[in-house]
């Protein structure tokens, strides 16, 4: 493609398109820091309401969110090394998977969970064969995509920050949602029973929920954006986006 058979854009200014989410979002973080910083110290004491003892589940989401950034890491990683194999070789793996669910469940007896899985295995065969002749295209694709990525490579520096702090949402927001619990835990003792009716305040974990998928979606798609925008200019502008710290990555 030539300069002559497409109309380069022009700059765009620097603004803000959506004030009213951007207010939503920035008022969601500070909710969260609030409620954290509120009722973190009742959810980790010896003597909680509830009984339980939290710090097993903020150590359960620092274990998941650590290995949530190693396997991402690792993942682009290899994906830059293989692209042309990477699709079918996934592709495999998971019929091969399903297949080895239902196989092992029906030598241990376990007949339902056998059938399950030969459902799971049956859709998968059938699914693999009709995305198969597809496969060409979709590498091409992700070969392009690695490419443009390895020639802006800055853009992935961008990623894992992005991916960092991810990570310290995950944490600050289990404690405050650990903090909300442990504060509307309570239990009534039944007459004339040893058992108790304890319950919480679903409200509020219901925002609490939508404040966590919210501010990970809004991480996410400042990512999206960014690389699709670094790969537009690298496709069309190649002499802007071509190096480590091109100006298409700030």
């Amino acid at each position: 493609m030539t300069e002559e058979t497409w109309t380069k854009g022009e700059k765009q200014e620097t603004r803000c398109n959506d004030p009213l989410f951007a207010l939503l979002f920035y008022g969601n973080v500070g909710a969260i820091v609030g409620v954290a910083a509120a009722y973190a110290d009742e959810a980790f004491t010896d003597d909680t309401t509830s009984g339980y003892e939290y710090e097993g589940y903020l150590y359960a989401a620092i274990i998941c969110g650590g290995l949530a950034l190693v396997f991402s890491a690792l993942l682009v990683a290899l994906m830059m090394r293989i692209p042309q194999f990477l699709i079918k070789t996934s592709l495999i793996f998971m019929v091969g998977l399903t297949g080895f669910w239902m196989v092992i469940s029906f030598a241990t007896g376990a007949i339902g969970i056998g059938i399950m899985g030969a459902i799971f295995f049956a859709l998968m065969l059938c699914y693999a064969r009709a995305v198969w002749g597809r496969i060409p295209f979709a590498t091409a694709n992700l070969v392009t995509s690695g490419t443009a990525i390895r020639s802006n490579c800055g853009v992935t520096l961008f990623a894992y920050v992005f991916g960092a702090l991810a990570f310290g949402w995950s944490m600050l927001w289990t404690i405050a949602f650990l903090g909300v619990w442990e504060q509307t835990y309570d239990c009534t003792e039944r007459q004339d029973s040893i058992y108790s009716d304890c319950n919480t305040n679903y409200g509020y974990l219901f925002l609490l929920f939508l404040s966590f998928f919210f501010t990970h979606q809004v991480l996410q798609n400042c990512v999206h954006v960014t690389v699709s925008g670094v790969v537009g200019t690298w496709w069309f502008a190649p002499e802007e986006s071509s190096s480590c710290c091109s100006p298409s990555c700030s």
